[in-house]
């Protein structure tokens, strides 16, 4: 009787033993950095834009070389997007599902 008793008691502790070693190293696992999207691949912090309201969302269009926008990317989230007007006075933020399309317009051919 003993015996079995010593058994089962160590047969519970290394169990124990186990699960609490395995929570342990799961909780010391980095978290995965969020992605951001890929909609603002492109732009870049600083980088000129225009915005256009299209209905019930917003055009964010480029233009390659150094032109002049309406908006300048002063932030880029995971998702949302924050421009600033050229005059400096305003900031839009905008959710990424109000976004309709992001546009590159080449103006010079290859």
């Amino acid at each position: 009787m003993n015996q079995t008793r010593w058994m089962w008691t160590s047969l519970f502790a290394i169990a124990a033993l186990a699960v609490v070693l395995a929570l342990s190293t799961a909780a010391s696992q980095p978290q995965a950095p969020a992605k951001k999207a890929a909609l603002f691949s492109a732009l870049k912090i600083g980088q000129p834009v225009t915005v256009r309201e299209k209905g019930q969302s917003f055009e964010i269009s480029t233009m390659e070389g150094d032109t002049v926008g309406t908006h300048t990317v002063a932030e880029i989230g995971d998702d949302y997007i924050v421009l600033r007007d050229v005059a400096e006075v305003a900031e839009l933020r905008v959710p990424i599902y109000a976004i309709r399309a992001v546009v590159h317009i080449k103006t010079k051919p290859k």
